[in-house]
């Protein structure tokens, strides 16, 4: 067995299998890759560079790309060949030359004193020494003030090339001495189109709509969307269906969204709360949840008040969820709102039920009221002509009986947002 075990060829997980190895292999950062080619080729590349982004945007990733741009023997080149002594070495970590630090582990004014001494000599093999700093802001406010020097005038043949999830903890010293690039998020039609690829490479077959599904969830992060592919690989293997996508990553499928969906526009409460049972029974994330929810509200073709009412109400919710508030909770009361909408009126046909009363003070008063809350989220759908007749039967005296009577009608539930 042990013997097996030593000739097993070690698993290379799809996120470093699938690292891009040049610039034009980076997906969704098209201005920042551009902007390095053109920089690379007028040798007009900063001293310190700073990426900046949420994980999985590249941002590691770059820093190897242009270590390898900079050192290739071809080099400097936009396309480093990927096969010479630097190139290889960079790839696997091994450089002498390109120092890799975590900002984490590393962050102490000892560890800067350090990459201070180490400046000193020159390069060993390579064109530049290349200091590359992940999570950067986790450096202590001492680190940071021994580097300012040697970020600002480095020798000529290095180079400082820094990583953050976090840019607003470095401070401004150190900002106002780099060239700062933003990565954004990657959208989910880009994370499924590099997907499909990957798949198609290892020759394993996924429903369209799961691979639809891990793009849509893995919120804009390609090495997240890598990972997810990995489990859902690891669990079935071939022939993975969104169910399965849906079953492993703990998250749910767009059938059970379309489901819901369809549940509070026609104000069906029972099939609302059976949709919110089924997600506590099979331990679906709440949160992701919303979020795509929020995504399927975005694009229904209904009445602007009311895709606007239901819009904000889980906006809400979702918020709330973000800042630690009991999800399934938060999630039932947004709910709630939303069916409650099926007893209101829009502002026209309030407008309308006092024209048809002959009271000019009742009808200037409610007008001064609507106007007071004009972002009323209001909906619809309720056949109004027994609520006309009652109003019609109804002997109104005075301004009390008609705002009686108005909260009578509405069942006391016009919701505002102010």
């Amino acid at each position: 067995m042990v013997g097996i075990a030593k000739g097993r060829q070690m698993y290379i997980v799809f996120a470093r299998k699938y690292r891009p190895q040049t610039l034009d292999e980076v997906i969704g950062q098209d201005v920042v890759t551009q902007t390095i080619k053109n920089a690379i080729e007028q040798n007009r590349l900063y001293h310190s560079i700073l990426f900046y982004g949420s994980m999985g945007t590249g941002k590691t990733s770059l820093a190897r790309i242009i270590a390898k741009s900079l050192n290739c023997e071809k080099g400097p080149t936009i396309k480093p060949c990927g096969e010479c002594e630097q190139c290889r070495a960079i790839s696997l970590g091994r450089s002498v030359d390109v120092i890799e630090i975590d900002g984490a582990s590393n962050r102490r004014i000892d560890d800067a004193r350090n990459i201070i001494e180490s400046i000193k000599y020159v390069p060993f093999s390579a064109r530049y020494k290349i200091f590359i700093i992940d999570e950067v802001h986790m450096l202590t406010e001492e680190a940071f003030n021994a580097l300012l020097k040697t970020i600002e005038e480095p020798p000529d043949y290095v180079k400082f090339i820094f990583a953050t999830t976090n840019i607003e903890k470095v401070p401004q010293t150190i900002l106002s001495r780099c060239q700062i690039f933003k990565l954004n998020k990657i959208t989910p039609e880009k994370i499924y189109i590099k997907l499909k690829k990957i798949l198609e490479t290892e020759n394993i077959k996924l429903e369209d709509e799961s691979i639809k599904l891990i793009s849509q969830v893995a919120q804009g992060s390609f090495r997240v969307a890598e990972n997810y592919l990995d489990r859902v690989v690891a669990y079935k293997g071939q022939d993975i269906t969104a169910k399965d996508v849906s079953c492993v990553l703990g998250i749910a499928d767009y059938r059970l969204i379309d489901e819901f969906v369809e549940a509070i526009v026609n104000f069906n409460s029972n099939q609302a709360y059976e949709k919110i049972g089924y997600l506590l029974e099979h331990n679906l994330k709440v949160e992701t949840f919303v979020e795509m929810l929020l995504e399927k509200l975005l694009t229904l073709e209904i009445r602007i008040e009311l895709k606007t009412a239901f819009i904000n109400f889980f906006y809400d919710a979702f918020l709330q969820i973000k800042h630690k508030v009991d999800d399934i909770v938060a999630l039932k009361v947004a709910t709630q709102k939303a069916l409650a909408l099926k007893n209101l009126a829009k502002i026209e046909e309030i407008i309308q039920y006092t024209v048809d009363l002959s009271i000019p003070e009742a009808k200037k008063e409610i007008s001064e009221k609507i106007k007071e809350t004009s972002s009323v989220a209001l909906g619809g759908g309720t056949d109004d002509s027994g609520d006309k007749e009652m109003l019609k039967d109804n002997n109104v005296d005075d301004i009390d009986k008609l705002d009686k009577m108005i909260i009578d009608i509405f069942g006391g539930e016009i919701i505002a947002k102010g």
